[in-house]
């Protein structure tokens, strides 16, 4: 906020003469006050000297009550320029009109102690020291909780707190200065060392400067208001930070995340979200920690956890899991320290693709843990992707991202509302080495199922993709990404068939899922289910053996299969759907 300094105001004492003489022309019973009063140059702690009349303001008498009015200060000049002069303009600040003796005397000392109008009456000393509040502290409904003084003492952390009306949705921000004005030590932002949390009519600031000296610790703040174009962070009150003492081992920064409010934020109660975990700091238990949001419709949610120490987030310690209306979010701390945890969400009715900022934590992990170090993903990457939830897809079987299996078989499952076409991916996470023919995809009604046979321990990335049978174009959009550790081989891992588009629309196997390679000649028998087919055959190196149709629905038959003489036994499923028999499709190939 910017007002008139006493040092200006005391150059133009005829305003407050002919302010005084048109309280009186309009008949009412007007007093000149003498004083000082606080400006825009005044920084806490500064004195001044009683009866030196620095200012001037009025006491009007209204309805038998004295209400204190200040003319100039009401004046606020304006800068719509990089200077002054023409290009300054004013407003009205209307908080110096009748306002409460107990606001005013934060900015004005009057000389007669009677026109202070409060009991018990406060001092100079007092004065001088009162943290600096400008009109729009007062405006926005602000008060004290912590410090009434301007000095704050810290011996390795302090807490500053304030209020204001639970009503309201504030935006806040801070701004950390050195004695000499720098804001930064060793490269490193002031405001780092500080994290405000602002909820249920309350702010916390939490501060753990790193060296010993003075401070200012200066607060903004503005209402959330998106009708309001020139709705601008304000400053709200200013305080010295006396940092006596430092914390041993010497502080760090707090983690780097996008804003400096933590907590639930501002988009949060716009989704209309809620969460009985309120508090910003969220410490571990046994290295873990869970929390809840729940929400009026499904959503969209993505997470990023980041420590100062690191240059990269940590991809995969968060993962989240969504049933109905509730989101459950748990945190695996990659080890002892702090993280910062940010939260981002999206409306997947909505057109946009802009994920906003929900929510942002702090998780505190004091204890000594053998966590398993996840390899380096990109952030965002892992869990369920935008197309999942437009598509109606729902996970059954494995809704975490992040799946530690003692054994190299899993079966995944996939619940669908319409008709999908689905493929996959399967690759080593470190050498990028594809994996893909040890997935095997089995559609049913309104259930995909994936069968992955890991070929060895260690990490694997897992992919999955789909798109409508509906949709004729080329696309096939992410729907879930997995990371998988398998930390024990247990069963022999033969590679699957090949599986054609035809296969991929409805199709089931029964058996084989895969045909081990063969010393002598063995019956394969073959059970198959394939909505719409009109025929079903076995190829084996051009010999053809066509299936029964059961009345279950069933194509079955065996198969007669030799050991090949030279290079490898190909045997081809194959079908038509039409009245042609000509035309068949291929759907799997084994390659033996």
């Amino acid at each position: 906020m910017v007002i008139l300094s006493e040092k200006t105001s005391s150059l133009i004492p005829s305003q407050l003469t002919c302010c005084d003489f048109s309280f009186r022309y309009s008949g009412l019973v007007s007093k000149i006050i003498f004083g000082v009063a606080k400006g825009m140059d005044y920084k806490p702690g500064n004195t001044f000297t009683p009866g030196s009349n620095h200012h001037t303001w009025n006491a009007v008498l209204l309805n038998g009550v004295w209400e204190l009015v200040d003319t100039r200060f009401a004046r606020r000049p304006i800068l719509t320029g990089a200077t002054g002069g023409s290009n300054m303009q004013y407003e009205m600040d209307d908080h110096f009109f009748m306002t409460n003796p107990q606001k005013f005397i934060y900015t004005h000392f009057p000389d007669e102690s009677k026109w202070q109008m409060l009991d018990p009456l406060v001092s100079m000393e007092t004065f001088c020291n009162m943290p600096v509040m400008t009109p729009h502290f007062f405006a926005l409904g602000m008060d004290l909780l912590s410090h009434k003084l301007a000095y704050v003492h810290s011996s390795g952390k302090a807490i500053i707190e304030l209020k204001y009306p639970k009503s309201k949705r504030l935006h806040l921000t801070f701004s950390v200065l050195g004695d000499n004005g720098a804001e930064e030590i060793d490269g490193v932002k002031l405001v780092r060392y500080a994290m405000l949390e602002a909820n249920n009519g309350k702010v916390t600031f939490r501060l753990r400067l790193p060296l010993k000296g003075k401070y200012a610790f200066i607060v903004y703040a503005k209402e959330d208001n998106p009708n309001k174009t020139d709705n601008m962070f304000a400053q709200v009150c200013e305080y010295q930070i006396e940092q006596e003492d430092v914390l041993v081992p010497k502080p760090c920064p707090y983690p780097p995340c996008a804003y400096q409010s933590w907590g639930p934020g501002i988009a949060f109660y716009q989704f209309n979200m809620f969460t009985e975990t309120v508090s910003a700091l969220i410490k571990t238990q046994n290295g873990m920690a869970k929390f809840q949001i729940d929400t009026p419709k499904p959503m969209q949610f993505r997470t990023r956890l980041v420590q100062y120490h690191e240059t990269s987030d940590f991809e995969g310690y968060v993962t989240h899991k969504i049933q109905g209306l509730a989101t459950m979010f748990t945190i695996t701390a990659p080890s002892k320290g702090e993280f910062g945890l940010e939260i981002y969400a999206k409306d997947p009715d909505t057109e946009s693709k802009k994920m906003r900022h929900v929510a942002q934590y702090l998780i505190l992990c004091e204890e000594d843990i053998q966590t398993v170090q996840l390899p380096k993903l990109p952030s965002g990457f892992l869990g369920l992707q935008p197309m999942l939830v437009k598509f109606g897809v729902s996970t059954i079987t494995h809704s975490d991202p992040v799946i530690h299996t003692d054994s190299n078989l899993l079966e995944i499952r996939f619940g669908t509302s319409q008709n999908m076409r689905f493929t996959t991916s399967l690759f080593e996470t470190e050498t990028k080495t594809e994996y893909s023919e040890y997935v095997f995809i089995q559609s049913e009604t309104n259930v995909i199922t994936l069968l992955v046979c890991l070929p060895k321990t260690g990490f694997f990335t897992f992919c999955v993709h789909g798109n409508l049978l509906t949709d004729n174009s080329q696309q096939i959009p992410g729907l879930f990404n997995y990371l998988i550790h398998c930390k024990e081989k247990k069963v022999d891992a033969i590679p699957y068939p090949k599986q054609y588009g035809f296969w991929k629309e409805g199709c089931s196997m029964i058996e084989p899922l895969a045909i081990k390679p063969i010393l002598e000649t063995k019956v394969v028998p073959f059970k198959v289910r394939i909505p719409r087919a009109t025929t079903v055959a076995v190829v084996v190196n051009n010999d053809w053996t066509p299936l029964n149709h059961t009345e279950g629905g069933l194509w079955e038959g065996e198969i007669h299969i030799e050991p090949a003489v030279q290079g490898g036994t190909k045997t081809v499923l194959v079908a038509s759907f039409g009245d042609d028999q000509s035309k068949y499709a291929t759907l799997l190939e084994y390659n033996l």
